[in-house]
């Protein structure tokens, strides 16, 4: 864009306007430079550069024409149906499943590795619950104790961590 060097703003601005503003003190040949830039006043005679852009662009054109009407975007009850016909959720082999642990080397390593899952899982605390029937109000009330542990043990690990924060900021 070197021919648009010489050229103020005013001038561009007026070029896009339509017309000329007889203050800039420019050249003829500068002025017919906006009008037509050098590259298309050097323009050979003969087409053929340009033939051969145009018939890449019409091949390409044609190549990619309907595209955007055959990429079928799914809706999410299609999206469902597909990932429930391939998902397969197998039941459990047995009631051991899920209490498994398989024996690599050491013994106590993979004892230790199943009391972690069943405790993590409170396998034998619904065993010892499980031993003697428990009445409707006694389960309730059970059920209510321990919601209220857990909602408290959450509070207070909030304010610890709170806490924790303010001290790493730089209070005593």
């Amino acid at each position: 864009m070197s021919w648009l060097r010489g050229i103020t703003s005013a001038v561009l601005s007026s070029t896009a306007k339509g017309g000329f503003s007889p203050r800039p003190k420019l050249p003829f040949r500068m002025l017919s430079d906006v009008r037509h830039p050098p590259a298309m006043l050097d323009r050979p005679k003969n087409q053929t550069h340009d033939r051969v852009w145009a018939k890449a662009i019409e091949e390409t054109i044609e190549r990619t024409a309907g595209t955007a009407q055959r990429a079928h975007t799914p809706t999410p009850d299609e999206l469902w149906a597909q990932r429930s016909q391939s998902a397969t959720f197998n039941p459990p082999a047995d009631t051991y499943t899920g209490r498994r642990v398989f024996v690599t080397g050491d013994l106590g390593e993979a004892f230790r590795r199943l009391q972690t899952r069943l405790r993590r899982n409170r396998v034998t605390q619904e065993v010892s619950r499980q031993r003697r029937h428990e009445k409707k109000g006694v389960k309730r009330r059970r059920l209510s104790s321990e919601r209220w542990r857990r909602m408290f043990a959450n509070e207070v690990r909030k304010k610890v961590q709170l806490v924790s924060t303010i001290r790493r900021r730089g209070a005593y």
